[in-house]
């Protein structure tokens, strides 16, 4: 499953990142990467963009992003 389809509160193990190298290095710098939790602390309105909690640095991603990261949940 992916990123989106966490709820807010919910926890997951990031599995994959499905994006272009340039993106998945900056979400890697991010503490965002394979292996690592993610906690979902806020969804907007429409599920247009999701704010993240990553190993203490919090970031905000747009749904296309969101949807290719994988998540296992926790």
């Amino acid at each position: 499953m992916d990123l989106t389809v966490l709820k807010r509160g919910e926890r997951g193990v990031v599995t994959t990142v499905e994006l272009s190298p340039q993106i998945r290095e900056r979400l890697r710098t991010l503490n965002i990467r394979p292996g690592g939790v993610v906690h979902v602390l806020k969804v907007s309105f429409f599920k247009k963009t999701y704010l993240i909690q990553a190993m203490g640095s919090r970031v905000a991603l747009s749904k296309e992003v969101a949807a290719c990261v994988r998540v296992r949940k926790v």
